[in-house]
């Protein structure tokens, strides 16, 4: 069934479907269903939700990528995450009236958007599904502690092989990883300039660490990378 959400055609989409609720158990399937979710699709350059904006809904990536980030006094983007299909976003709504950070597709996104207020309704009364939100809550928050961590203690390169390892490490080696991030989006998430980036870049596909092809690139020499990643510790 579609409905209309903006100048969008929105579909339902079934909470029960994720993986993010499936360890629930077919016991909740008719109460997921009921939370009135829709599924929307992004192109590159819209907005899903801008910081500021009363925080009504969080989000399930279906597909695609999304860059969530802030800008600065001086007017510079900030990326303080990439989110990857099946990964929550835009919880603010949870702990406060408004969201605190801007959100917009890597060439596009089809999302899943989830009114806050019903699925709090539903913990209320469903112990286990606010356990269940709370627990990835809490998970984003270390990966963000984990993060900032990364970012005051090790130096570019460090930064640069360790966000490779875990950008590709669901892929086996020797296969190709999906790499829609410009030079610019990692600088601006490694708190790095562009200039490092796309010279450590050229290092490593010289040396035979990486190679790339149109936004994808493939890890070639895994020892050597992981070494890289650790050699401050």
């Amino acid at each position: 069934m579609e409905s209309q959400v903006g100048n969008k055609q929105a579909k339902k989409c079934s909470l029960d479907e994720f993986a993010l609720f499936a360890e629930l158990g077919s016991k909740f399937s008719d109460a997921l269903k009921s939370v009135a979710s829709e599924m929307l699709e992004y192109m590159a350059a819209e907005t899903i939700y801008a910081a500021g904006v009363s925080a009504q809904h969080f989000y399930i990536l279906h597909d695609g990528y999304v860059k969530l980030f802030k800008t600065t006094s001086n007017g510079k983007d900030q990326i303080i995450r990439i989110v990857k299909a099946g990964e929550i976003f835009g919880f603010d709504g949870f702990v406060d009236i408004r969201y605190n950070h801007s959100a917009v597709p890597l060439k596009y996104a089809t999302v899943c958007r989830v009114p806050v207020e019903q699925l709090n309704a539903l913990g209320e009364s469903r112990a286990e599904v606010e356990r269940l939100i709370m627990m990835h809550c809490i998970k984003e928050l270390q990966h963000a502690d984990e993060r900032l961590l990364e970012l005051g203690a090790k130096r570019s390169q460090e930064k640069l092989a360790s966000f490779l390892l875990a950008w590709c490490n669901t892929t086996p080696v020797g296969e190709w990883t999906p790499l829609v991030l410009s030079r610019l989006d990692i600088a601006q998430l490694l708190g790095l300039t562009i200039e490092t980036v796309s010279r450590l870049f050229a290092q490593w596909k010289r040396e035979g660490v990486v190679i790339e092809r149109h936004q994808a690139l493939q890890i070639v020499d895994l020892q050597k990378l992981t070494l890289v990643a650790h050699s401050h510790e």
